[in-house]
């Protein structure tokens, strides 16, 4: 369930970054045509009204009488008056504002002769506009309400491509004041180098997202086989613990039956250390096969009183007889009974695994430093060792489930101990600390909330 939930929302975001990319595309794409429609009307105002403005004043040099041009006596301005604008019809240029004012007045007696061609607008249009080569087709037309007057195409090519386009940008400029005359062009724009080149950045992007798409799936398909792979081993191991604990009870029951009749007294105590150690070894099968039923993978701790000290004691006793071709000595510090809540399973097998492998990494003349204190309301246990200690770089690496030094290689050692030893003391809220120094020897300390 929680792999096809994974699958699901990484494919959900591949697509929406893919989406968002389209979208941003777009966008950009938009603004930039929004960008071009801008100049062009303000060109084409621009160009529109130079050309009638020309045309009116060849109407003027034929026709004197028509209208005349009087310079204003600036002595007669009122206070703060701003004289402002030129007309010059011999040259283009943008700021015509007193063309513009005849335009608007005299341009209808233009457009009812029709005296305006749109070749010269056109001249100057692709002579004066400064993204002219962004424009793939356009059209002009001066139409007089519904009815078209006059229109300038490119080619046919061009008239097909501005009747199937639907990107076009399209200009309405009005002709004088009543109306009735206006001027209209329809521009094809092709899209600026710079979306152009995000275009092939977007496309290579999409191909970077298909790609880690790609992996990624594989990656999740890989991960679900290994899922698979690790309940059908996580059901087996379940079955074959689960199967030890007949044997064992066959064999603990046998132990009881020896020792009671044993008469001879160091025979009888080896029966009974023998069923204690039968026994411990059930209490670990109870313990793997309540981890392995829990679907969360987490312990449930059921707190007890338990005996540190005591535990310590009885656990260095067993190592002892394991360890037996070794010199073990102890330090313990407080050696009087230390009370505290644990879990006592879970805890003495942490307690073992620390004790156990302070002795199997260190030399044959071991001495152990134990010591429990409690302040500020924490008890903190150290194990300390005179072994050879650990590397630095080796430090952070040994808490990682199934992690093997390979200078411990030669060792019975299969890398769960100190993973499961850590478990066991955050279940419980605390932390586990290591201390160590090459060559010297390492510090285990266990700190739990009290």
């Amino acid at each position: 369930m929680k792999n096809n939930i994974l699958t699901f929302v990484s494919v959900a975001a591949i697509f929406m970054l893919i989406i968002s990319q389209v979208v941003w595309v777009k966008q950009l794409m938009e603004r930039d045509k929004q960008r071009f429609k801008m100049e062009l009307e303000e060109t084409l105002q621009n160009i529109v009204t130079f050309s009638l403005s020309k045309e009116l004043s060849k109407k003027g040099s034929a026709n004197k009488q028509d209208f005349e041009l009087i310079p204003l006596d600036a002595s007669k301005l009122p206070p703060g008056a701003i004289i402002k604008g030129s007309f010059d019809t011999k040259e283009y240029s943008s700021d015509k504002n007193l063309g513009n004012f005849l335009v608007g007045v005299f341009a209808e007696d233009l457009l009812l002769e029709n005296q305006i061609s749109l070749e010269p607008i056109d001249s100057l249009f692709q002579r004066e506009f400064p993204h002219y080569a962004e424009i793939a087709a356009y059209t002009m037309s001066i139409q007089k309400n519904d009815s078209l007057l006059s229109k300038l195409f490119i080619d046919e090519k061009d008239s097909m491509i501005l009747d199937a386009s639907n990107k076009s940008v399209n200009v309405s400029i009005p002709l004088g004041e009543t109306g009735t005359f206006r001027y209209t062009a329809q521009v094809v724009f092709k899209p600026t180098i710079y979306i152009q080149r995000l275009r092939s950045v977007s496309a290579l992007s999409a191909i970077d997202v298909i790609l880690i798409s790609i992996l990624l799936l594989n990656q999740l398909v890989q991960l679900k086989r290994k899922s698979v792979e690790i309940d059908i081993h996580k059901t087996v191991v379940r079955g074959i613990v689960h199967d030890l604990k007949s044997p064992l009870a066959y064999v603990f029951t046998m132990l009881d039956s020896f020792e009671d009749n044993e008469t001879y007294e160091p025979n009888k105590k080896k029966y009974n250390i023998a069923k204690i150690r039968v026994k411990h070894l059930s209490k670990k099968i109870e313990i793997l096969l309540s981890t392995l039923r829990n679907e969360k993978n987490k312990l449930h701790i059921q707190p007890e009183t338990f005996n540190v000290t005591q535990n310590c004691l009885d656990i260095l006793k067993e190592l002892k007889v394991v360890y037996r071709a070794k010199n073990i000595s102890h330090v313990m510090q407080p050696d009087n009974d230390v009370l505290i809540r644990v879990d006592p399973i879970y805890f003495e097998a942490c307690l073992r695994n620390l004790l156990d492998n302070a002795i199997k990494y260190a030399k044959n003349d071991v001495l152990l430093n134990i010591s429990i204190n409690f302040k500020n309301n924490q008890m903190t246990l150290s194990i300390a060792d005179n072994g050879k200690g650990i590397l630095a770089n080796e430090q952070k690496k040994i808490f990682n489930e199934f992690y093997r030094s390979h200078k411990d290689s030669s060792l019975n050692n299969h890398g769960i101990g100190l993973f499961f030893s850590q478990r066991i003391v955050q279940a419980h809220s605390g932390k586990i600390l290591l201390e160590s120094v090459f060559g010297k020897g390492s510090t285990f300390t266990i700190v739990l909330p009290q």
